[in-house]
């Protein structure tokens, strides 16, 4: 059986976390690929949570994990592309529900806010919990019907609603 390709990616400020968690990964099966960044230099979440779509674009069916200080950036960014539901999770918990009720597909953790046991327990508890389906999969289609942004710039004008005509 193929292992199950995890994508992760982080800021300067998750760096080591990603680190461990990509370690963790390794140890426990799965196939971890890192998106970067690779140091401590100073760079933008943004950029990283944008690389996470960019994967998610060739391959919906897979699952992402995004570390900056807080988690918020990331998520708040990840949020916004399509096929990406992004759960800033600080307990196991958190993870838990995020995984059943709301087929989450990446991980977001916080480096500064949670340590790092904590956030391994998160990704632990995160890839073990199936998506519970039935009336969660409404909610995971009405997030789906949503959209977002796809990774192509728009190439025509917007109409009165604020979307593309």
């Amino acid at each position: 059986m193929a292992k199950i390709i995890v994508s992760i990616g982080s800021d300067h400020r998750g760096f080591q976390l990603k680190a461990r968690c990509i370690a963790w990964l390794k140890d426990h099966g799965y196939e971890p690929k890192d998106l970067g960044t690779n140091s401590e230099e100073r760079c933008d979440a943004l950029d990283f949570a944008k690389k996470l779509a960019e994967e998610f674009k060739s391959n919906a069916n897979q699952f992402g994990v995004l570390i900056c200080g807080t988690g918020q950036a990331m998520a708040m960014t990840a949020n916004r592309y399509r096929n990406i539901r992004a759960a800033l999770c600080t307990t196991k918990d958190v993870a838990r529900l995020s995984r059943g009720h709301n087929d989450a597909n990446v991980l977001v953790v916080g480096a500064e806010v949670i340590n790092e046991a904590v956030a391994l327990e998160c990704l632990d508890v995160f890839l073990a919990t199936k998506f519970l389906g039935g009336r969660y999969a409404e909610r995971r289609d009405k997030l789906t019907e949503l959209g977002g942004l796809s990774l192509t710039p728009p190439t025509g004008p917007y109409d009165r609603k604020g979307g593309l005509s």
